[in-house]
């Protein structure tokens, strides 16, 4: 399977087991971490999620997630050239066609810098698909420690995640390019991602992951830059002491040979798999 970046995982069990998210355990000493990836929408069908980490969870010490989305909202935008400055004509006639599909003004779009034109399509997409926004992973869990008097340490804060995307090359173009590229191909890749993740297919997950991994500068920047971050925080105890914490963090974050678990592993941490998942029956496409 050739890259695709979306920017917002085979094992086979008998069928009378229920295959859901997988969650991981990564112990060393006396910390401890229950790691499940997160899809940042959702549905319904989603929940409820696995007892082993709804359990951890009520339990924790504290909830590590990537970013606090509830609570961090001192946010700058960054300007940056309007996407139609930067666009060919090619793709200024396709962003008119998903314009039109979406619903929206393509001169809305055309003013905005590539980066946030691609996180405007790619939510949007995620609507037309069914996913909601307020049915993430992430939020569920976000919005939930206030009533349980719960710590949230972020790896990252939100700033930081914009400014990822907003200081790439000409204001994030290869964000937007990729998302035009495989707009239509989208509908069935992140349908089938998510799935594979619902179910706990692992090899998928990690295939995913893995592609990713070896691509171009922007995508190791997007996943593999970010694990070797949080990876220092992890295992730093003055950051996060001896405790028992839950991670929730993006799915494609923990598998793959530079994933959060490898990662853990080579840091003396033992890594062990709490519940079962299933091989998702969709088919990823392959792309140009």
């Amino acid at each position: 399977m050739k890259r695709f970046f979306p920017a917002l995982f085979s094992l086979f069990f008998a069928q009378a087991v229920t295959a859901e998210p997988l969650v991981w355990q990564a112990q060393k000493g006396d910390l401890t971490y229950t790691l499940m990836g997160s899809v940042h929408v959702g549905k319904p069908e989603f929940y409820p999620l696995p007892d082993i980490i709804e359990s951890r969870f009520v339990a924790a010490d504290a909830l590590i997630v990537e970013a606090d989305i509830i609570n961090d909202t001192q946010l700058n935008i960054p300007k940056g050239k309007p996407s139609g400055d930067v666009i060919t004509s090619k793709q200024r006639a396709q962003l008119a066609e998903i314009a039109t599909e979406l619903g929206y003004q393509d001169s809305l779009l055309l003013n905005m810098p590539p980066w946030q034109t691609a996180m405007v399509l790619q939510i949007a997409q995620t609507k037309k698909l069914q996913f909601h926004q307020m049915l993430g992973v992430d939020l569920h869990f976000l919005s939930r420690t206030d009533s349980l008097n719960l710590p949230v340490i972020s790896l990252e804060t939100v700033q930081e995640q914009i400014d990822l995307l907003a200081n790439a090359r000409d204001d994030g173009i290869e964000l937007l390019d990729d998302t035009l590229l495989h707009w239509e191909l989208s509908k069935s890749f992140l349908p089938c991602m998510i799935e594979a993740w619902h179910l706990g297919d692992s090899e998928k997950m990690a295939t995913i992951a893995d592609d990713m991994s070896d691509t171009n500068d922007f995508e190791r920047k997007i996943l593999v830059d970010r694990n070797l971050n949080w990876i220092e925080m992890l295992t730093d105890s003055t950051q996060i002491p001896n405790g028992d914490y839950v991670v929730i963090v993006g799915a494609l974050h923990l598998p793959g040979e530079e994933g959060l678990l490898t990662l853990l592993k080579n840091k003396g941490f033992t890594i062990t798999q709490l519940n079962q998942g299933q091989q998702a029956d969709c088919v990823l496409p392959e792309l140009p």
